[in-house]
Parts: C-alpha cells; structure tokens; sequence
C-alpha cells in the first residue's frame, strides 16, 4: 500500500510538472485540457458520492454542462480575448444548463426534484469551482490580441504555479507538524485526523510555498534564469514579497477549506475516498480538493489586481 502510494504520488507529480511546463512554454490550452479532464472525473466520482445520500444526479446532463461550458468559455475567449468574458459565458451556460435541468425533471417520470438538486449540486461543485482555475489560465493582456503564453500578465504564470505549490506544501508541512506536534483536534465531527497544530503548520508551508515561488521570481528578474515564465507583480519588490505572503497564507486557508468539505461530503456519503483510480491517493477530488478553492481565490485576488493596474 506505501509503495503504491509513493509510485503513485510521482507519477501524480510528473504529470503535474508536465502539465505546467506545457502551459508555461507550449500553449494555454494544455492546463485546458487538464482541468477539463478533472472536471470529467470529477462529477463522476461526485455523482456517485452522493448518491449515497441523495437522489442520483442526472450524469448525462452533468457531462453536457461540463462540454458546453468549457465550450462556451473557450469560444468567448478566443473570438473576444478579454480575461472576463470567457468566465462571464461559462456562467452563463450554467444558468441554461440549470433551466434545462429542471425542465428534464418537471417532464420526466422518472426523475424527481431530489435529481435536479442533486444535478445541480454537482454543476457548482466540482464543475463550476474547476472553471476559476481556466479563468486565471487567460489572464493576458487584451492589447496584444492573441491567447498565447507570450501575452500572459504576470499574474497568470504566478497563479498557476501558486496553484500547484502552496497545496502541496500546505499538505506537507500540515501533516509533518500535526503527526509530531498532535494536540486539540480541528473538526473531529468532520475530519478526526486533522489537528489545529497541523492547521497552523498548513498555514506556514502555504507561505513557505509562495516564498519558493518569489524566489523563483527574484531569480528570473535578476539572474536571469526564468523556468516558469515568472516575473514581479508589482512595479517593487516590498509589494511583490507583501502579495506572495498574503498568496500563500489565505490560499493555504482555501485550501484546508477545500479538503474540509470534501471529507464532509465522504463522511456523510460514508466512503473513505471518492474512488480507487488512483493507488494509495484514493480518487481525482482526492488530490485536488484543495487546488478547486485554491483556484477561485486567486482567480479573484488577481482579478482585482488587475482592475487596479489597469
């Protein structure tokens, strides 16, 4: 079981990396593609959690709100190049998707309003939380009228790189510090592994995290040695190093957010892990509970960074 998860766990981390690389280099449309297949798997491992406790979601139209929303978002953004228009359309699909779903169920005499609130339930979760991680993807600036990895703000290449980071080292420090320090438990009722030790020991490593990605930055602007495309968020660095301290700490929040409701949703659907696709790490929503939160706040923090600069 050890040996699974730790071949698992790099494997994990290779795609990761790979996945970043390629979006950092390449093209937008790899980390596209990537959270498009989470949010595939994701409603499924979703729908088959719930259903535990609530009347079974309508998985086709699940799978169609998934297709046309990113559909939607993509074909705003490549014809419009705003960083808000594509997210605007999503939403939009969202409202549709939801209209149809209840209109499935009002005609149907198979499915009840238990299915639709269910269906819709897994439309917002993980589906339309998934999206604010794509919207930071195109973060790019509307003068130079292309979506490429040459027109990205700064913000864009920082969020994805905080997305992956601050998690990661969010998990690690909250485990190495709770399984040493222990003490009062977090939310027992929810998750009885989780203690405030290791709540605050997430906070540090979010921090942590955020600061290898300064460095990074402080590499790239002045060494010169640029692997992930980074640059300053500000015009000085107090401001910069101010923002990737406030990046790490609150994203390490959404975070620990991210992975309380999702043991809330397995305790009270009474599974262990959402599925067994992946060994020793139990399923997609499994890793990733943490990045779906992660992604909307720093989809909004930068967001209004952005109305500031411009």
């Amino acid at each position: 079981m050890k040996k699974d998860r730790v071949v698992t766990g790099l494997l994990i981390t290779i795609v990761y990396v790979a996945v970043f690389l390629l979006a950092m280099y390449v093209h937008p449309i790899f980390f596209d593609i990537f959270i498009l297949l989470i949010a595939v798997c994701g409603v499924y491992e979703m729908s088959k959690a719930i259903s535990n406790v609530l009347s079974e979601p309508i998985f086709v139209l699940n799978l169609i709100q998934v297709g046309v929303g990113f559909a939607a978002f993509w074909f705003t953004q490549y014809f419009y190049k705003s960083a808000s228009l594509g997210m605007s359309a999503y939403f939009l699909s969202i409202v549709l998707m939801v209209i149809v779903t209840l209109i499935v169920t009002a005609c149907s005499k198979t499915y009840v309003k238990g299915n639709a609130m269910s269906t819709i339930f897994t439309m917002m979760y993980p589906s339309a939380i998934l999206m604010f991680s794509v919207g930071i993807n195109y973060f790019m600036y509307p003068d130079l009228g292309v979506i490429d990895v040459a027109a990205s703000m700064p913000f864009r290449n920082a969020g994805i790189a905080l997305m992956f980071v601050v998690p990661a080292f969010t998990d690690m420090f909250a485990y190495q510090i709770g399984s040493r320090l222990k003490g009062k438990k977090l939310c027992p009722t929810i998750s009885p592994n989780k203690t405030i030790s290791g709540a605050i020991g997430g906070l540090f490593g979010g921090i942590v995290g955020a600061g290898v990605i300064c460095l990074f930055t402080f590499f790239a602007e002045h060494f010169g040695v640029n692997l992930f495309g980074l640059k300053m968020l500000t015009d000085d660095w107090l401001t910069t190093i101010l923002n990737f301290v406030a990046l790490g700490l609150v994203g390490s929040v959404f975070d620990q957010i991210g992975d309380l409701v999702a043991s809330f949703i397995k305790r009270r659907a009474n599974i262990k892990d959402y599925s067994n696709l992946l060994p020793g790490h139990g399923g997609i929503l499994d890793r990733v509970d943490g990045f779906l939160f992660c992604g909307v706040f720093y989809y909004i923090y930068f967001a209004v960074m952005i109305l500031i600069v411009l």
